[in-house]
Order: C-alpha cells, then structure tokens, then sequence
C-alpha cells in the first residue's frame, strides 16, 4: 500500500476509547483470550491480527462479550472493561456499531431496502439515508440500488454489507476482516476512507486483518498469540525493535519468541508485559467466560454508573425500531408473493377438505336385497324404488348369495323381504291384534356391516368437529409461521446484527408478532367467509367473540412459534418439536372426540391444553348462541389469554439469556 495512505499520527490528546483489563474468554476447554490488556484511543485505528481477537470482537457484534465481562457504556465516555463496573447493552452506545464477518444480509432485500432498514433502525430520516446511500454505493463501486442482494456476486455482498456498519457514521466501528474478498483498489479506498473519518478525533476502529501488511495502515496493531497480547504498538514501532523489514516478519519472530519462552513473559515495544497467570487461571472452570478477579481494577474515580432513566429508557421498546422489523417483514413477503398467497389459501384449502369429506352423506353403498316375493303388485318393490338409490346400490340377490358376500365385505348390508311380506303387512295395518309370525313375516329385515360402525350411526360429525378445526388449523399454521423466524435468522447472523444495532429481544418479539398477526387476519376472515357462506355451518352466537376467540388462538400459535424459534438453533428440530405436538394435542384436546370419552389420567392432561377450553366455547357459542356471561364461555378467552401471556414471556426470557 502507498505511503500516503497510512494513518497519520494524530495530534490530539489520546484519552481511551475502549479499555480491556485482564479479559480472558474461553469457548469450551479452548481459552482464546488470556489476561488481555488493550487500550483503543479516541480517533485512533487499530488493527488485531489474530484470530482469537477476531472470535472475540464477533462475540462484541452481539453483545456476548460485553454481557459476559463487566463494562461501562456512556455517550462520550470510554468503553471500559474491568472487574467492578456495572453490566450494561452494547447497544445502548448508540454511536458504536460492529460489521460482522458473515455477510448477514436479507437476500430478498435490494441494496436500498437493505440501507433503508438500517437507517430506520439508527433513527437516520430518509434524507440522511438517501444521501448515505447514494455515497456509499459510489464510494464501494455498487451496484444500482434496486439490485437484489440474491442476485450479487459474493465480493459485491460484502461490499454491502460493510456498507450497512458504514451508514450511521458510527463513534465506535468494529470491523470483522471488512476486506477479505475485495480487489486490492477497493481495498485501498476503504483504508483511505478509515483514515479520514477518524482525522477529527471523535471516531475509533477497531478491524480485524488475516492480511499482516495492511494492519501497516493503521495507528495501532494489536498481534496476538494463543489467547495473549504479545505487542500494541504502532507499527513501524514493531518493525525497528525487531528489525524487521515487514510487520508479517515481526510478528513470526514475536509468535517463534512465545513459543520458545512459553509461559514467561513476553516483551511488547512499549515496555508492556503480559503476564501469564498459569497458577491462579488453573483452579477456574475454563468452560465459562471469565475475568481475572485478582487483577487490578479500575481507578475509581472511573467508575461511571448507569441513571435509572437510562436503564428505562433501553427497557421500553422503542416504535422505531418495531416499526422498522414490520416493513422489513412486509418487504421480505412482497418479494415471495407465491409463497404469500400459500399462506392465505392454505387454511382455505384445509377448512374446505374437512367440510367436504367429514360427515357427508355416503355414496355407492352397495346393499345387497333378498326379496322372497313372487308376483305382481309386491309392497317390497314398492318400498324399494323409496330408496335413496343415489347412495344406496341395491344387488338383487339369492339368501345364500347375500349372507356370502357380506362376509366377504362386497356389501355394506342386506335388506329382506319374507315370501308373504305383501299379505302380512296388510294384516297388520287392517287388524288389530296380530300373531308374531305375522309381524314377523310384515317386516323388512335388514343386517349390517358393524365392522363399518361409523356408516351405520346417525350423527352430525362436521358440526362437531368443526369448531375445533377451525381453531386447531388457526393455531398450527401460525406455529408454522414463526418456529423459524429467528432460527434462519440466527444462523445467517441476521440476529446478531439487529442486535447490535440497538434492537431489543423484546422489540423483535413484538415486531413479529405484529407483523405475523396480519397474515394469520387474512387467513381467518377467508376461513370465515367459506364456513359460513359456502358450507352454510350453523351460528347462532356473536360474530364478535368468534372471531376474537379465533384471533386470540392464532396469536397464541405465533407465541407458541417463537418460543420454539428462540429456543432452537436448527430448522430440523424446530419443525420437529411443531409438529411434534399436533396430534397429541389434537387427539387430547377434545378436537375429533369429546374430553369426555378421555380415559382420566389423559383427561387431567387434555384440560390443561391451550386448545380444550377454548374448543368447548367457541361450540357454545356457535351453536348455543351463550356469551360471556356463561362460564364455559369466558373460561375458555381466560385460558387462551393465560397461554398467550405465558408463551410471550418465555419466548422473550429465552431470547434474552441467548443474546
């Protein structure tokens, strides 16, 4: 790199930026950080090349680092990390901001709904973001912005997404190895523009670098190995004491001196040692984050503490950053519009399947007819051709023939008539007291398959079930629309992201249940439509609590989604534990067959279900025309009401000790 790019010296006074004393961090058995000691002045750039400060500024991005080890964080003041400060939110530094390594970037999104999500969740307005914008597209050699993401190469998505850190005009930016990927002139141009936002002193850098040479750019560097700090220095200042030609060459001579001294101490050029500690590290856990309580702690005079106006202020959600999640939801389905429309016909489809094939009338049952009369004017025939012959086939068959083929399961009955069948029937209605041959001989015998019990009983299925078909589909496709949200976003680090940003967990609960809760409204106003309109189901209650009880089951699914969504890291498993639980609560929760019929032990469990109570009002109101004034009625809205608080709370509990 040219000379003229490398950050000057600054002349102004270096009060610190950040502060880190004896930081150890373990992932596992594997100890990455190891009584770190750093020090980032105000405007300076300082760059690590090491991986386990890598790991460990991704941890930053989304507040691990910070919720693990104590620290200070206040407008104007330096970020502090010793033992004794108060435990705050990364994101409550407001000017700071981290790019991640991972490109985390919604590919449904163009690059200006990308910067605009962004700028919505800073507090920038539209026009700070469109001149942002249209500066850091020409800057990093962008596409148009109305390019997808999807559609960009791999370079032009980093480029992007190093775009995103850039859009606020952070006080703190913590830059995860924002070069790797890039062609060597943009490389260039990114140094150049590093050192000129920090030229007025207000801006610090902190980057990560597998590139040793261009760690020369910067006011600092930080090389480390196995977890320490072996030099933080400025870099020709590393280079002279080693006598090396090339930072890369000093930082081989430092990694052969460590490993030669192992444990003892090793030299930094400004006269700094790390100390190793080995014997009072040893009796610690070294699967947890730690910090070494024996080390010395700030100054008091530095210790800053958190107004409660603060804390509040970071506590309540913030609209903003709700409303920016909902258009990021809204944007990402009107670029899935076959997929949109799935969700709105699919409980169409299902509520349509239920009614059509669920307690209709059967057709093409074929009975077999042993007729013994002979003659011309037979009664028999008569009450024959009566039959329903749409749904009843009628086989004129011998007696032996009928008996064999019932057995066989080739009809579902046989109807008998006796040989005198006419003449005894007229003797029965003309007479008034009749022998027992004569009434037998007067009566049409039939014998049925009870092996086909449900085609032989006379009930209403459909009105039954029904009720609880329409909160049990409600209830599971909004599971299906939330048990992944944060799991795809998770992985993608789209989370984290957020996170850093100043998202809250609460905020993003209440932005997907917000946004969720629109396509779960369209779902049940066209399930309502076809139930009532199409299939003519009965209702004799309030339309009101019917479609408030059916909303409150479908908030409830998108509850119940997100708890699987926060507690789960695979899309495996979350579609397992959904759909894991369909039929039993199906079966148990008095949906198909009345609670009644439940054996006790079961049935103790199934009133305890989210969807029992509700399944028993939504029938009482439907077809009894009760309201809230009847108890099976308003239990049934306590209950759901009840779950849906208990869902959203451990799903924002789960979310919160995750981050």
């Amino acid at each position: 790199m040219k000379s003229d790019v490398e950050a000057s010296s600054p002349s102004r006074c270096d009060a610190p930026a950040i502060e880190c004393r004896d930081v150890c961090r373990s992932y596992g058995k594997l100890k990455v950080l190891n009584n770190l000691t750093l020090t980032v002045p105000q405007g300076h750039i300082i760059t690590a090349s090491s991986l386990p400060l890598a790991l460990q500024l991704r941890s930053a991005g989304t507040q691990r680092l910070w919720e693990d080890h104590p620290a200070e964080v206040h407008r104007g003041n330096p970020l502090r990390l010793v033992p004794g400060t108060p435990r705050p939110r990364l994101s409550s530094l407001v000017t700071a901001l981290c790019a991640p390594q991972d490109l985390a970037l919604y590919s449904e999104f163009t690059i200006g709904d990308t910067f605009s999500f962004y700028g919505r969740i800073h507090g920038l307005s539209s026009k700070d973001t469109g001149a942002r914008m249209d500066f850091l597209i020409d800057f990093l050699d962008l596409p148009q912005k109305c390019s997808l993401v999807r559609n960009l190469s791999g370079g032009q998505r980093r480029r992007v997404s190093l775009g995103a850190a850039l859009l606020q005009n952070p006080r703190l930016l913590i830059l995860d190895e924002p070069t790797v990927g890039v062609d060597p002139v943009l490389r260039a141009k990114i140094w150049q523009h590093l050192v000129e936002i920090v030229k007025d002193g207000r801006v610090s850098v902190v980057i990560t670098t597998h590139y040793i040479e261009e760690a020369r750019q910067a006011h600092v560097v930080g090389l480390m190995r196995n977890g320490r700090l072996l030099a933080e220095a400025p870099p020709d200042a590393v280079m002279k004491q080693h006598n090396a030609p090339t930072l890369e060459t000093a930082f081989l001579q430092l990694c052969e001196s460590w490993d030669q001294t192992g444990s003892q101490r090793c030299p930094s050029p400004q006269g700094r040692h790390t100390n190793s500690s080995q014997s009072s590290d040893s009796s610690r856990d070294e699967s947890q984050p730690i910090l070494d309580s024996g080390a010395a702690s700030a100054p008091q005079g530095s210790k800053l503490t958190v107004d409660w106006k603060v804390r509040v202020r970071h506590v309540i959600p913030k609209w903003r950053n709700i409303a920016a999640l909902m258009i990021k939801t809204m944007v990402r389905m009107k670029r899935m519009p076959g997929f949109l429309c799935f969700q709105f016909l699919l409980p169409v489809i299902q509520i349509s399947l239920m009614c059509l094939c669920i307690g209709g009338d059967p057709r093409g049952i074929t009975v077999a007819v042993v007729n013994n009369e002979t003659g011309g004017q037979l009664l028999s025939r008569s009450l024959l051709s009566f039959l329903d012959n749409s749904s009843v086939e009628q086989v004129q068959l011998s007696h032996s023939e009928a008996f064999a083929g019932i057995h066989d399961g080739r009809y579902w009955g046989i109807v008998g008539f006796g040989k005198n069948f006419s003449s005894y029937l007229m003797k029965r209605v003309m007479q008034r007291q009749v022998s027992q041959e004569v009434v037998d001989g007067g009566s049409v015998h039939v014998w049925l398959d009870l092996t086909s019990k449900s085609l032989s009983e006379n009930m209403d299925f459909t009105t039954f079930v029904t009720p609880g078909a329409i909160l049990s589909i409600t209830f599971y496709l909004a599971v299906g629309l939330t048990a992944l949200s944060f799991v795809l976003e998770r992985k993608e680090g789209l989370l984290d992201r957020c996170w850093v940003a100043g998202v809250s967990s609460l905020e993003t609960m209440l932005a997907h249940l917000f946004s969720q809760l629109f396509v779960i409204s369209v779902q049940i106003a066209l399930m309502l439509l076809l139930i009532f309109l199409v299939f003519k189901v009965p209702n004799e209650g309030s339309l009101l609590l019917v479609i408030t009880l059916i909303v409150l089951q479908g908030v409830m699914g998108i509850s119940f989604g997100l708890v699987i969504s926060a507690a789960i890291d695979d899309e495996q498993s979350a579609n397992q534990a959904a759909l894991g639980i369909f039929y039993p609560n199906l079966i148990i929760s008095g949906i198909i067959w009345p609670v009644e019929c439940i054996p006790y032990p079961l049935r103790y469990l199934s009133l305890v279900l989210p969807q029992t109570y509700a399944s028993e009002a939504l029938r009482c109101i439907m077809y009894r025309g009760w309201g809230l004034s009847r108890m099976m009625v308003w239990r049934g809205f306590a209950v759901t009401l009840g779950w849906n608080t208990f869902f959203l709370i451990l799903a924002t509990v789960i979310l919160k000790l995750r981050t």
